[in-house]
């Protein structure tokens, strides 16, 4: 399938045109086209790497990162709250987007997040309504061995999971014992696992799947599963890549309404091009690409638009605001000689192993998910949260109207018992972040000797960011504000996380998997823990970076509770601009956002299929 054909684009007109073949995009695009009278046009800036085996090998995903060829690099202003440190964005810019370039894991959201989505205003949104039947339909679950779940000790309920969706949910078969130590020492520690995390209500240590494909051990990322040959024939649809869209062209009707007529882009031969659209402009460009087009196309703040000569066409100023991240801080314990994942990469003897078991059996490491999580609530007791949630949220209260509601359904969240607050996964290799914000640092076990990495994320962030254009020019990047812990409740949260952490990484039986008297790169190689709350905020301060779930720029919220799209996910004031990706999220889900994102796509399509009748 060729996908950098420009013949014909501008003399077509395409009943849907979608912005952005990743994550979202392509999920619309396959279930609109199964409607052989719809026209279907996907544009994706990036190149078609589905061959490239830097995409398709599950292992070699970080490879990937700051590459231009696959990734956006985005890197936000410098940070007071964290002592003026920049914070890098990697985002997918190829085929298949975010979820052909992530760490491929599928953590599933947790239920009070989508029947918090639909207190805030969002009718149909709610998890037993909708959301469960959409996370069904995105996926197809296999399930590990039975040698396997003994191993690791493995529950599931899988009446709850897919069984004919088109990403591919699979396990590993070569867990280490950190992975089988993980999930006891957690129970040890008072936090049995409480059910199958797909169910949306569970807590304590798991081990996740991974959107690997069970017989070829290859990525299932959207634009192999979503896009694949057999669809790729449809005569309906068509994907251009290397097709860079600069705005959406905008239409006043007569009764103030504005319609989307279609798109500027330029294609890979340099030619400005405008195509037309007969129903809709879909932006599906993640949450840093949605809102700068937006704004670029006339559609944002008043003020920032004229700064940049941008005529006004619809005056909103929550575009771009609401930003929100699971923001990761890593912690690093040091182990026995070769006993991690890092001596794939600093053994080439030992990669090349790996690299000859993938190709020739398909067997090994790369074609694996190594990771394993938990979901853990806050170790306090409910007066001590309650005084410690109450007293930060009293000085620093809601700013804006989408916090105001936001903040009501996060206080919610809060109270409900037993409700996980923060996220725990475990890496059996180093990740560092404190010498670089770059991937090449994070990535780069750049300290001597062997290292696991435990990285806490909170689920329910109060902190919150911005994105916006920086010019009128196409091609610069936007602005980005992360906001990573400048409310404080989230440093105060995530503090007593890390202090926790240190507490369950030193009960067995994953202690003696650790090197006794063993350096923790967290605290600055000493092989003590921390055990000090101001000494956890400090490193907190020191160590967070994005862990790539940026969301919530085009909020789905009532207009007048800081909304950008409606819950039909119509831009407001548009006949027909929608959006559907991550910056829809009012709050950001739970866990790693792949499956939430798959989920809001598939509801997506049915409701445009519903609205048009189909």
């Amino acid at each position: 399938m060729d996908t950098s054909s420009t013949t014909g684009l501008e003399t077509e007109t395409y009943d849907y045109i979608i912005v952005g073949g990743g994550t979202s995009g392509l999920v619309v695009a396959n279930r609109l086209s199964e409607d052989v009278s719809v026209r279907v046009l996907v544009l994706e800036a990036g190149a078609d790497s589905t061959k490239d085996p830097r995409i398709f090998i599950p292992g070699l995903a970080p490879s990937t990162y700051w590459n231009p060829d696959f990734d956006w690099k985005f890197t936000s202003t410098p940070q007071k709250q964290l002592g003026g440190r920049t914070i890098a964005h990697s985002m997918g810019k190829t085929l298949g987007g975010s979820s052909a370039i992530n760490m491929g894991m599928i953590i599933w959201p947790g239920r009070v997040t989508f029947d918090s989505w639909k207190a805030i205003g969002n009718p149909g949104w709610g998890w037993d309504e909708s959301m469960v039947k959409y996370i069904k339909k995105f996926h197809t679950y296999n399930p590990p061995s039975a040698e396997v779940q003994k191993k690791v000790s493995y529950e599931a309920d899988e009446t709850a999971h897919g069984t004919s969706g088109p990403v591919q949910v699979n396990f590993g078969t070569d867990y280490m014992p950190y992975h089988e130590a993980w999930a006891p020492t957690f129970k040890n520690m008072g936090y049995p696992l409480t059910g199958d995390p797909v169910t949306g209500l569970s807590s304590g240590a798991f081990t996740s799947g991974g959107a690997i494909d069970p017989v070829s051990k290859t990525r299932s990322h959207s634009g192999a599963v979503y896009f694949n040959e057999e669809i790729a024939k449809r005569p309906n649809l068509r994907v251009v890549t290397e097709a860079f869209v600069e705005k959406v062209l905008l239409k006043t009707e007569e009764d103030g309404s504005v319609t989307a007529t279609g798109v500027q882009v330029r294609t890979k031969d340099g030619v400005l091009r405008e195509i037309s659209t007969a129903n809709e402009v879909i932006l599906a460009a993640g949450s840093f690409k949605s809102p700068q087009i937006l704004e670029l196309s006339g559609i944002g703040n008043p003020s920032l638009l004229k700064i940049h000569g941008i005529p006004v066409v619809i005056p909103n100023i929550n575009v771009g605001e609401n930003l929100q991240d699971h923001a990761l801080i890593p912690f690093n314990w040091e182990v026995v000689d070769g006993a991690s994942a890092d001596i794939i990469a600093k053994d080439p003897s030992v990669m090349a192993a790996a690299m000859e078991a993938y190709q020739t059996a398909k067997a090994g490491p790369l074609g694996q998910n190594p990771l394993v999580s938990s979901f853990i609530h806050i170790d306090l007791s409910d007066a001590e949260r309650n005084e410690l949630v109450d007293t930060h949220l009293a000085a620093h209260p809601p700013q804006t109207p989408a916090e105001v509601a936001q903040f009501e359904q996060l206080r919610q969240i809060l109270d409900i018992p037993n409700e996980p607050t923060a996220q725990y996964t475990f890496a059996p290799m180093q990740l560092l972040s404190r010498e670089s914000p770059l991937p090449s640092g994070i990535f780069g076990m750049s300290h001597d000797g062997y290292f696991v990495t435990v990285v806490t994320a909170l689920n329910h962030p109060f902190s919150r960011g911005s994105t916006h254009i920086a010019s009128a020019n196409p091609a610069d990047k936007p602005t980005i504000d992360t906001g990573y812990l400048r409310h404080p409740l989230d440093l105060e949260l995530e503090a007593r996380h890390l202090l926790l952490l240190e507490k369950i990484m030193a009960a067995e039986p994953m202690a003696s998997l650790l090197k006794p008297g063993g350096r923790r790169i967290h605290n600055y190689d000493k092989p003590e823990p921390i055990a000090d709350l101001e000494d956890a905020k400090k490193v907190a301060r020191e160590l967070v970076v994005s862990n790539w779930h940026t969301s919530g720029s085009c909020a789905m919220q009532p207009l007048e509770k800081g909304g950008v799209v409606s819950d039909k996910l119509l831009v407001y004031g548009t006949r027909n601009l929608r959006v559907v990706d991550a910056s829809i999220f009012p709050l950001v889900p739970r866990g790693n956002i792949q499956a939430s994102v798959f989920a809001v796509a598939e509801k997506c399509a049915d409701v445009i299929k519903e609205e048009a009748g189909k």
